[in-house]
């Protein structure tokens, strides 16, 4: 009885153990994930067609439309207290309006939209959601190709 005992004690505490296994994966390139945003612009009269297009690694883009705006559009980077990390600004003559892409918990990308005047400081909490994008979590955002 005692040797069985030792026995199933010294294989159990060997000292030797397999290496973890990824599934098979073995070898294969991990890619990590990844997001590119940026903005497209379409001149339509007085107005303008404004886009915001996700491109993930894998060179996949989607574009998702957020409406005509009245005025000349223009990509621009929000003031920092905004917290947003890339905009689209369309402005007639002294008066327009914002759109800001703000990253929510790593998951999202939303689009807010605030009326701007010719020097009124604009305030952030005067914001209105446009559009919510999802990302996946984790996924690293970033403005431009």
């Amino acid at each position: 009885m005692r040797l069985a005992i030792s026995l199933v004690f010294l294989a159990s505490c060997s000292g030797t153990s397999k290496p973890a296994t990824t599934g098979g994966n073995e070898g294969t390139a991990v890619i990590a994930k990844k997001v590119a945003l940026t903005w497209g612009i379409e001149k339509q009269g007085e107005m303008a067609d404004v886009f915001l297009t996700t491109t993930d690694e894998t060179g996949k883009a989607i574009s998702h439309p957020l409406g005509r705006w009245k005025g000349d559009c223009a990509v621009f980077t929000p003031a920092a207290n905004m917290n947003a990390v890339t905009g689209v600004a369309c402005r007639t003559g002294a008066t327009g309006t914002e759109l800001h892409a703000v990253i929510e918990k790593g998951e999202d990308v939303v689009i807010l939209k605030l009326g701007v005047d010719q020097g009124v400081t604009p305030d952030p909490m005067g914001r209105e959601e446009v559009t919510r994008v999802k990302v996946p979590l984790g996924a690293k955002i970033e403005v431009g190709g």
